[in-house]
């Protein structure tokens, strides 16, 4: 057997403990150097720049040709995207403005993102959530019923028009300064501890935000579109309520868009014998960009919209920043979406492209964004969902595809804009509904977390109930919260069981898993599946005591006088009627939990307790006179032996001389001989198991009933229960047992 003050009295830590370890420090005076380290110049380097970890380890002839392919791909879709924002934000943000503040956070974050397939740009309900937060100003930002905006020349407008632009640059400017600031705080690990059924359900709902939002482009419907509180049911019901007005032919190129989407996911092609996706979006757009151009297909209220909107540019100014208190409590919420959107929708990709983002570079890198965006009096910035799915599937390598995909936004945008004021919005929304629907794909896992978890299948619909009714943003406050509240009941509700010995074994398992399992007699041995903390200590010493099955025993005249006079001897007691009494203790640590079983008689062994537990108990005193490192084990399995050798007391053990004066040694040889030759199995492993000395993650306990007189002495005897089937009628006479083990 081996306990821990037999093992590390022979075998020695390379960091000791600071119990028994001196800190030893030198004497030599020592002059300040300063030295400068390439290595480590590098590494922070490479950390603040991960550009330069893709860009000097590029493989130009397997990756050029994806990384074209996806950013001519996604920077044709940016350009309608950005012509068409104004149907949900409803204020006309100059198209160049719009595409240069793109183009900027593009190449911001080709310098200092992580992911090689986000695509940073607008998020059409973050920049809603602005809207809603301007309504505050005096601004009339209501489209008439025939798509045209107020008179530009009107002065009043024009003034509630760069106000409103001023007050979202400030917004947007705020929202980087704060991600910057966490950023630099390292707060970006928060991320860590969301679990995946979060990340996915909140995604989920998320997508479904977009589809609505893209209603308005599929009837070719304009309507005042809200975020907030059950905002998604109050857009669905407008939608269905003016859908006698919908637009046919929008519909109808709507669904021919989805068809042919879905066709080309059956369609590759093969490169140097690699399989390329076939660029329906990019194909799709040219063509009806061409055709459009020809025959009118685009609707009214969309050419009054474009037509309407400001083409001067606005040169780049300093945000105001007059009116800090009414912008940064929602620059914090917009900051806090931004950031968790991105993280979100990379970690995705991350997990099924096996690699990792840094979540705190991140953070930095969309604070950065939002800064330059703000310069431009554009929205807040975040994770282009449709923009990114397309850059994913259509096999972008490295974030070289985003800068290919922004520059040919802008040059398109700027010579050839005035030819996509023509597409159809049908055409725009079929290509987002589509590269969105892989979102949705998440419903799949309920059964799946059913059967495997149900604490994660209730986080999973909490936060998806919450996102959608109640926004992205509150959304994610409740399911924080309610993510914390279940780890709380899980850390709380600990696992415990109650273990016993396969028979001919040195193997303990779960008595109410296996039915081979038997309990040893005098013997109970739990094991806690989870670490003890306060949380859950008052639970563990409950089930302890619920297991152990503990009676209450009368006591005499003479002990219930000695108890009231030691817990209760300032209260008045009549003696006639107390029939017993109980004394509950709150919530205990270890240590006073041993010292109770102690005090009754009961001995607690500890078993294959990890070595950084034992550290922690040498730093925390938890040793004394009752507490010993002799009650610590490295197996299960010595615990039990030694436990079983306490039930014997020595004298028991030593055979009598007069009863046995003389015995010859050969028939002492031919007895021992026919006991290991009937034992054979149990003791070979027995053996084998005290000489594999490994560590266990798992703590065991194992408790026997013991007279607590008993001396210490019976450590060192090593006593093992034989065969139930080994019979010898001189073995009862040699060794006197006063009861069972």
């Amino acid at each position: 057997m081996q306990t821990e003050e037999h093992f590390q009295a022979h075998l020695e830590r390379k960091l000791p403990s600071a119990l028994h370890g001196a800190l030893q420090i030198s004497q030599e005076n020592r002059r300040l150097q300063c030295s400068f380290s390439w290595g480590r110049f590098r590494k922070i380097t490479l950390q603040m720049f991960p550009v330069l970890n893709w860009l000097f380890s590029y493989r130009f002839r397997e990756w050029i040709l994806r990384d074209l392919h996806a950013g001519l791909s996604v920077g044709m879709v940016q350009v309608p995207q950005g012509l068409l924002g104004v149907w949900l934000t409803r204020l006309p943000l100059p198209n160049v403005n719009g595409f240069l503040s793109a183009f900027c956070c593009s190449m911001t974050y080709v310098i200092f993102g992580t992911s090689p397939h986000i695509s940073i740009g607008s998020f059409s309900i973050l920049n809603v959530v602005v809207t809603n937060i301007l309504k505050t100003l005096n601004f009339n930002q209501t489209l008439s019923s025939n798509g045209s905006l107020d008179n530009f020349s009107d002065p009043t407008f024009m003034k509630d028009y760069m106000e409103a632009l001023t007050f979202t640059a400030s917004i947007t400017f705020f929202t980087g300064i704060i991600q910057l600031l966490l950023g630099c705080f390292c707060l970006g690990f928060v991320t860590t501890y969301v679990p995946k059924t979060i990340i996915d359900a909140y995604l989920t709902a998320a997508a479904l935000h977009v589809i609505v939002s893209q209603f308005a482009f599929i009837f070719d419907i304009v309507l005042d579109f809200h975020e907030g509180p059950l905002g998604i049911f109050y857009n669905l019901f407008h939608f269905f309520l003016a859908l006698p007005k919908a637009n046919a032919t929008s519909i109808l190129l709507f669904l021919t868009s989805t068809a042919a989407l879905r066709i080309s996911t059956s369609i590759m092609i093969n490169y140097k014998h690699s399989p390329i996706v076939f660029p329906m979006e990019l194909l799709l757009i040219i063509t009806v960009t061409i055709i459009s151009n020809r025959i009118h297909l685009h609707a009214e209220s969309s050419n009054a919209v474009l037509s309407m909107i400001p083409q001067r540019f606005l040169p780049p100014t300093w945000p105001d920043l007059s009116k800090p208190s009414k912008i940064i409590p929602h620059a914090f919420s917009l900051a806090i979406v931004s950031y968790f959107l991105l993280v979100f929708v990379g970690d995705r990709y991350a997990l099924l492209h096996n690699y990792h983002i840094a979540s705190n570079q991140e953070l930095i890198a969309v604070g950065l964004c939002n800064i330059c965006s703000s310069f431009f009096k554009s929205f807040a910035v975040s994770s282009a969902i449709s923009g990114t799915v397309i850059q994913e599937k259509t096999g972008g390598r490295t974030q070289l595809a985003a800068a290919i995909g922004a520059s040919v936004m802008l040059v398109t945008a700027l010579k050839l804009g005035h030819f996509f004021q023509m597409i159809p919005n049908g055409i725009f929304a079929a290509i987002v509904v589509f590269n969105v629907l892989p979102f949705l794909e998440k419903f799949l896992d309920i059964p799946i977390l059913w059967r495997r978890d149900k604490y994660h299948l209730v986080i999973w619909l909490v936060t998806f109930a919450a996102v959608l009714c109640a926004g992205l943003d509150v959304g994610l406050a409740i399911a924080m919260g309610f993510s914390f509240f279940i780890i709380t009941i899980r850390s709380h509700r600990m696992k415990m069981v109650v273990l016993g010995q396969i028979p001919n074994t040195n193997i303990y398992r779960s008595l109410s898993a296996y039915r081979a399992a038997r309990e040893i007699e005098g013997i109970k041995i739990f094991q806690c599946c989870s670490s003890i903390s306060f949380a859950n200590v008052n639970h563990f010493k409950t089930y302890l005591l619920h297991k152990m099955d503990m009676k209450a025993v009368p006591l005499d005249e003479s002990e219930m006088r000695a108890l009231i006079s030691r817990s209760v001897s300032d209260t008045t007691v009549e003696r006639k009627d107390l029939k017993f009494i109980c004394v509950c203790d709150p919530p205990l640590p270890p240590p006073t939990i041993i010292y109770m079983f102690h005090n009754i008689g009961i001995t607690v062994l500890i078993a294959s307790c990890h070595d950084s537990v034992i550290t922690h108990f040498e730093k925390s005193d938890f040793f004394d006179s009752c507490v010993t490192k002799e009650m610590f084990f490295l197996t299960l399995h010595d615990a039990v032996l030694a436990a079983l050798g306490r039930h014997q007391k020595p004298d028991e053990l030593e055979p009598s001389a007069k009863e046995f004066p003389e015995e010859p040694l050969a028939e002492q040889q031919k007895g021992r001989s026919l006991l290991l030759t009937k034992n054979k199995d149990f003791f070979s492993a027995t053996n084998s198991d005290n000489k594999l000395m490994h560590e266990e993650s798992i703590s065991d306990t194992s408790s026997s009933a013991q007279n607590s007189a008993e001396p210490s002495s019976c450590w060192q005897y090593d006593t093992r229960p034989l065969q139930p089937d080994f019979q010898d009628t001189s073995w009862g006479e040699r060794w006197k047992y006063t009861s069972n083990p």
